[in-house]
């Protein structure tokens, strides 16, 4: 896996809902301003990274990322009764040699959201994700038109979760990430023609 190239990347993360395109409800977003500090902990053979965050409405939020789950939430939940972390947009990058496994996420803008009852149940790993936008090489920047396709693959100790996606640019990109290093991977551009579902 190795031999395919890092990307860097903007991945909207969704957690009760796949969504066809990434799409936000003002009246819940948050803007980051600045990360005020991060960490990584190893709980129990699970890593989780752990935000303190201000946003531009200039309120103090902590996060969770839980790697494993691919799921972000609030460390303090009492902070927020009744609300919950659903939507996130953050930067991932491809830079492996940083302070920390939360050195390579920035979280950019997220919702919190009410807790409701029609929205309870977490969707399959495979659409927790959606690719947003990457640059492949030095400047080039590809903004993602939608997922044509999509699969979980279970390799050893860890998950590979592989996305076509269509650019605006009416380019077709395998892009894979790998949980275990936070790595995502170019694999190669797809021919339309082989796209035999669509």
């Amino acid at each position: 896996m190795n031999k395919y190239p890092l990307i860097e990347i903007l991945v909207f993360f969704s957690r009760y809902e796949w969504l066809k395109k990434p799409t936000w409800r003002p009246q819940y977003v948050k803007h980051v301003g600045r990360v005020r500090s991060r960490y990584t902990k190893n709980e129990g053979g699970v890593y989780r990274s752990y935000f303190n965050v201000e946003t531009k409405q200039s309120e103090i939020v902590n996060l969770v990322f839980n790697h494993e789950d691919l799921l972000w939430s609030l460390e303090h939940p009492d902070q927020f009764s009744g609300l919950r972390i659903d939507r996130m947009l953050a930067h991932m990058k491809r830079h492996k040699h940083l302070a920390s496994k939360a050195h390579r996420i920035e979280p950019l803008r997220f919702e919190i959201s009410p807790i409701t009852q029609q929205r309870t149940t977490e969707k399959a790993l495979i659409d927790r994700l959606y690719p947003f936008r990457f640059i492949l090489g030095k400047n080039t920047p590809y903004q993602v038109k939608q997922i044509e396709t999509k699969y979980l693959q279970n390799a050893m100790t860890t998950k590979h979760l592989h996305y076509v996606a269509e650019t605006t640019e009416s380019r077709f990109f395998n892009v894979v990430f790998i949980q275990d290093q936070l790595d995502w991977r170019l694999l190669q551009e797809v021919d339309e023609q082989f796209l035999f579902v669509r």
